[in-house]
């Protein structure tokens, strides 16, 4: 069977490169992998509040791409879209954590509403209502979903790696994932996660179903559904939330 040319093109890249040091195939593997960058970007950036801008994200992504290519050993026969999406992710990730965006009076309101919770649920073996957060800490209810929101985006990527990118539904992962009581984990959890996405109202789900079902960008969404990214982005915020509140209070069932 012969080699498709493509592959064949490809691998001389990497040889050229490897082998001879070539700065001009490494210049054409960046722009033949330049989309994957963008595409990560894209995934991203629906997380994000407005003003990271994904100028900034694209430049660490193509660090990561960079980074993967001179460490790459194309002799493996391992697939570099693989190998580089990891790297791309990583750097871009890695960026983001420098940052703290948020002032340090939102970050005292968030300790006293994280300390609210804490005890409300402690006392009453729930989580309370937003009602309920905004009467114990003198609070409109709109500032308590203001903080949420601004809390919730600064963390994105804790929420991330418990939720997972593109596969939602691989947010518990078991290394015995065969073995039967793995199997029924894993069906009892995505029981409990599908009960939780149809809690969510029409416009919430259609974001979840488009983003991780599709795989759709922020922009490609906000065009399907007729609004503006920031739009996108606030109904995905307010989702995830929903997800996590509805989750945790099943926790039990997913251990």
């Amino acid at each position: 069977m012969s080699v498709p040319k493509v592959k064949q093109e490809e691998m001389e890249l990497w040889r050229q490169f490897k082998e001879k040091n070539s700065l001009a195939a490494r210049q054409e593997l960046i722009i033949r992998y330049l989309p994957q960058v963008k595409y990560h970007v894209g995934r991203i950036k629906i997380h994000l509040p407005e003003f990271i801008e994904e100028s900034d994200l694209e430049s660490y992504g193509v660090i990561g791409l960079i980074d993967a290519i001179y460490k790459f050993d194309y002799k493996k026969g391992i697939k570099f879209s693989t190998y580089a999406s990891k790297r791309i992710r990583g750097e871009i990730i890695d960026y983001l954590r420098r940052l703290d965006w948020l002032p340090h009076s939102v970050r005292r309101e968030g300790r006293k509403l994280k300390n609210a919770v804490e005890e409300f649920t402690s006392k009453y073996g729930r989580r309370p209502s937003t009602n309920e957060l905004a009467r114990a800490l003198n609070m409109s209810e709109e500032r308590i979903d203001t903080l949420y929101s601004m809390l919730f985006s600064s963390q994105w990527y804790s929420l991330h790696e418990l939720l997972g990118d593109s596969q939602l539904f691989e947010f518990i992962q078991d290394e015995q994932e065969n073995q039967p009581d793995a199997i029924y984990q894993r069906k009892r959890s995505e029981e409990l996660l599908a009960e939780a996405i149809d809690n969510l109202n029409d416009p919430e789900r259609l974001v979840i179903s488009l983003y991780y079902y599709e795989g759709l960008t922020q922009k490609e969404i906000a065009e399907i559904m007729d609004l503006s990214p920031a739009r996108v982005s606030q109904l995905h915020k307010k989702a995830i939330y929903r997800l996590r509140g509805s989750l945790a209070r099943k926790k039990q069932q997913l251990i």
